[in-house]
């Protein structure tokens, strides 16, 4: 599967109206491409908990402002309408919240949430938390007790998503910290506790020797616990970004024969 981000005012441009024919193409045609392939789609508002009245007008918080919250629910119902027929289709809700409390955010997942189901959309539908929704720290930023008794009923097709690096959290740096790839306990043992399912839907890895234990014991440690995760996705690809940049899984070489980044043998050893 891939995740794919997108810029919630490119294709939600001007509030409760319909999306844009021009991006909407953008992304469907990836969605249509993936589906020939037997490939999901993880289609990822890339936002960080905010949502603009148009390209260039008000910055509003969703779960803080009452307008914001309201548009983000129309989006989501509008893009779930679109896409409900896709069997390869997941919801990502909202890429990295930070600046809500988990409280406030939860506040503003849960229109939207209701308006996916209102659609007739049954897809999986993936909720992150706030504080950039990270694993380590899902029980401290407060979204674990929010969260605790939710339920989608009567679907009940949902996971939580959360963001982990084996840097020191940011995804910012080379080097893995020790004992870096044991940072999904917590949230993991919630997980259980629930019987809830995760999704770790960001995290990153270098060639750096430091990484050369704590990303395959990441992805053991996943695969150890299934029952509650139920995939990943890994940032990241594409040619947005610089060659250089140390989490790029795109081959050195695309001309045969081809040569994988570094990265790539451990991942494809956990497919």
């Amino acid at each position: 599967m891939i995740r794919l981000p997108f810029n919630l005012s490119r294709i939600y441009p001007i509030p409760y109206s319909p999306l844009s024919v021009t991006e909407n193409e953008c992304i469907k045609s990836i969605v249509d491409y993936c589906l020939s392939k037997g490939m999901r789609v993880l289609l990822d508002p890339h936002d960080y908990g905010f949502i603009y009245d148009n390209p260039a007008g008000v910055k509003r918080l969703i779960g803080v402002d009452t307008q914001g919250t309201n548009m983000f629910a129309d989006f989501w119902n509008r893009m779930a309408t679109m896409y409900k027929n896709y069997s390869n289709v997941i919801f990502g809700l909202m890429n990295e919240p930070y600046q809500q409390t988990a409280a406030e955010w939860h506040s503003g997942a849960i229109p939207a949430i209701k308006a996916i189901r209102a659609s007739g959309a049954t897809q999986l539908i993936l909720i992150p938390g706030t504080l950039w929704t990270g694993a380590r720290t899902w029980n401290s930023s407060g979204n674990a007790a929010v969260w605790t008794g939710f339920n989608d009923d009567p679907l009940n097709n949902f996971a939580f998503e959360m963001h982990q690096y084996l840097d020191d959290g940011s995804g910012k740096h080379k080097e893995c910290m020790v004992n870096s790839s044991r940072r999904l306990e917590v949230a993991t043992a919630w997980l259980t506790a629930n019987k809830f399912n995760g999704f770790l839907a960001e995290f990153g890895f270098t060639s750096d020797p430091s990484c050369a234990h704590e990303a395959p014991a990441l992805l053991d440690y996943l695969s150890a616990n299934s029952h509650v995760w139920i995939g990943w996705t890994y940032w990241c690809g594409g040619l947005h970004y610089p060659s250089d940049y140390f989490f790029l899984l795109d081959p050195l070489s695309f001309a045969p024969p081809i040569i994988d980044r570094p990265q790539m043998p451990i991942l494809l050893a956990h497919l």
